[in-house]
């Protein structure tokens, strides 16, 4: 890494920000006007996910094997992906601000290369996931998949 990038200062945007040392953009803000997405996949295996979990996955086709719901420029925008709600006592919420769209304590979804990492904190319950698709060279006996961790 050069010097330019050692010294580079982080610049904070009106969502988020860029961790050069990690090479991840941050989002610290979920109401982001459209939803931001990562492209998670393997040579066949491919998934989209947004900032809010957002998103769908499919094998080789896009639009004929689907294997997660997804509706191209479907109103409203970003509904379907993988979702969490925790129930504490009546407040319902979801880590990723979708779509309970609760009002968080705390936010942070992490784009990086070829995985996301959510978290989300209300009154005193945190939940962290983050997703991901395994590299899975040509020949092996793994299947292709998502792989998402709590």
């Amino acid at each position: 890494m050069t010097d330019v990038f050692k010294n580079r200062k982080k610049i904070n945007m009106k969502f988020g920000y860029f961790d050069d040392k990690n090479r991840e953009y941050v989002i610290t803000n979920p109401q982001t006007p459209w939803h931001w997405i990562n492209y998670l996949g393997t040579e066949d295996f491919f998934s989209l996910i947004s900032n809010t979990a957002g998103g769908y996955s499919f094998y080789k086709d896009a639009k004929y094997r689907r294997l997660t719901r997804y509706r191209y420029n479907n109103v409203p925008m970003d509904n379907g992906g993988r979702y969490f709600y925790i129930k504490d006592g009546e407040t319902l919420w979801s880590p990723g601000w979708k779509p309970c769209k609760t009002p968080l304590d705390n936010y942070e979804c992490r784009h990086g290369m070829n995985y996301t990492s959510i978290e989300g904190a209300k009154t005193e319950s945190m939940l962290s996931f983050s997703f991901c698709s395994p590299e899975n060279p040509r020949g092996s006996t793994k299947d292709d998949c998502d792989q998402q961790h709590f």
